[in-house]
């Protein structure tokens, strides 16, 4: 039961965190990172903007929830649980912020949540327990590093960039949050302890490096897209974790998760639109 109300408290302030930046950036318009006066201005924009603020608030507190969960339970069952927000991701859209959602986006996010049901019906309890060691066209861009010279629209080259970026700053945090253990502050200097260990841990802050590049790749992609396109594409990030949390966390995980891997790999594939 704990573990269902802290997940479900994850989910619910990273959906309305989201939804709040695209609700900001959508304010804002078309960002053109190659100009100077526009990185300028939206700079200003970011520092002044009620609904960016709304939106970080409750990603601060979905951060400060999602490094609970993985100082005790497996990154592999933490990341696709978490993706179930997806789907609310793409009903608080069409709610909230009017988004109009294609049909095949809803069976890209219906596999992706099947991925994640097949995940949650795995065991969830840590098996290594390590302590201290609007609409616009879009262009072509080039992606030298992808095979066969294949090319990506620029939402989805962020998309990419996005994902490693998200991906290699879970794993790394939950490296440091192995280390450091179940996470405990029932008073005030424990919550001082806690701060200071986090802030010292060289781990966990390569892992905030990562995820404010993608935070930053977010907020970019946001102002090219819709919240209900980019947030589920980024599932790709789980994929990628999953292959840090078996060889990097040396996490142990069955067919079940796997297959559920898989399905979120699919329902990414079909976003593809």
């Amino acid at each position: 039961m704990k573990n269902f109300f802290l997940l479900s408290l994850l989910m619910i302030t990273q959906v309305l965190g989201d939804i709040w930046l695209s609700r900001g950036m959508k304010e804002f318009g078309i960002f053109n990172p190659t100009d100077l006066s526009a990185i300028l201005h939206i700079i200003a924009f970011l520092l002044t903007n009620t609904w960016i603020w709304l939106g970080v608030f409750f990603l601060v507190g979905s951060f400060v929830l999602y490094l609970a969960a993985i100082s005790y339970l497996d990154l592999s069952y933490v990341l696709p649980i978490q993706a179930f927000s997806y789907v609310l991701n793409a009903l608080f859209a069409v709610i909230l912020l009017g988004e109009q959602v294609p049909l095949m986006r809803w069976v890209g996010i219906g596999t992706i949540s099947g991925g994640v049901l097949l995940v949650g019906l795995t065991k969830g309890k840590s098996t290594t327990t390590t302590k201290s060691s609007l609409p616009v066209k879009e262009h072509l861009i080039p992606a030298f590093l992808l095979p066969l010279g294949l090319t990506v629209s620029k939402t989805w080259l962020a998309i990419f960039i996005l994902s490693f970026a998200d991906a290699s700053g879970d794993v790394l945090m939950a490296v440091g949050m192995k280390q450091m253990g179940q996470v405990s502050a029932n008073s005030i200097q424990q919550v001082g302890q806690l701060i200071i260990k986090v802030l010292t841990n060289k781990n966990i802050l390569g892992g905030i490096c990562g995820q404010s590049i993608a935070f930053i790749t977010l907020i970019t992609a946001l102002s090219w897209a819709d919240i209900s396109l980019v947030r589920p594409a980024s599932a790709l990030t789980y994929v990628i974790s999953m292959l840090g949390a078996k060889f990097i966390l040396k996490e142990k995980f069955g067919q079940g998760r796997l297959a559920g891997i898989f399905l979120i790999t699919l329902g990414v594939f079909c976003l593809a639109d």
